[in-house]
């Protein structure tokens, strides 16, 4: 486990240093500014359902795969958050008054194609890799590059003076993000969700192969909204 706790904490400090991450903890920046970027998730926050729903299976008993499944379900409603803050947000706002033939050119456009391919590539290695405890190594990875992207957001919001009024980047996602946090011991950063599984040096190999692929789509979806951000700021009248 260790191989697979260290690639996750090293692909975590990486992608913190993300052009992405680097812009919305930026003071010197307005801070609407900094989210500006924000509806051009939508995809991905919308497809995320069906990454969770690939990754559940009700039917199993194993413990691992309902740790999955607990997860899943705690996670699967985030999306109505997401869609409540874009009314909050101005560039929300502005967004979703877009005619929708726009707003569905901009969601599809070739531009923000990573945003769309994340979640491919996430459903992909999830019916490729189906036993538990890939299951849990991709939840694991899901996890560890939206935590890369919640500190500096929740950060922000928070100096905003908005992390009651938005959910989705505020305090409520913010608190059920620190309930997961909580499933983790403190003595070497492992979920308790593994319940002590050995896995063999091919499932550690493998696990590392799948935690590099999803932080490899990450890295090209943080590049696309950092981008998306600086054109919108862009058409903004100085």
């Amino acid at each position: 486990m260790q191989q697979i706790i260290q690639t996750l904490e090293m692909r975590k400090e990486q992608l913190r240093r993300s052009a992405l991450c680097a812009m919305i903890a930026d003071n010197s920046l307005p801070p609407e500014s900094r989210l500006s970027f924000t509806p051009v998730m939508l995809f991905f926050v919308m497809g995320f359902k069906d990454i969770l729903h690939t990754l559940q299976d009700e039917k199993s008993t194993d413990p691992m795969q309902q740790s999955v499944n607990i997860h899943c379900e705690e996670d699967s409603f985030h999306w109505q958050w997401y869609l409540k803050d874009l009314e909050r947000l101005s560039h929300g706002k502005n967004f979703l008054n877009l005619p929708r033939a726009k707003a569905f050119e901009l969601v599809w456009t070739d531009e923000y194609r990573p945003v769309r391919n994340v979640v491919y590539e996430s459903i992909h290695l999830a019916r490729l890799y189906f036993t538990p405890f890939y299951k849990l190594v991709m939840i694991e990875a899901l996890e560890a590059t939206f935590e890369c992207f919640n500190e500096p957001v929740f950060q922000l919001v928070h100096d905003m003076g908005k992390a009651d009024e938005l959910e989705y980047f505020g305090q409520l996602h913010a608190h059920s993000e620190a309930n997961h946090a909580m499933e983790k011991t403190s003595e070497d950063h492992e979920s308790a969700a593994y319940n002590n599984y050995h896995p063999s040096e091919h499932e550690s190999r493998t696990a590392v192969h799948i935690i590099h692929r999803v932080f490899d789509a990450f890295e090209k979806v943080f590049d696309c909204w950092q981008q998306a951000a600086v054109q919108q700021n862009n058409k903004i009248p100085a």
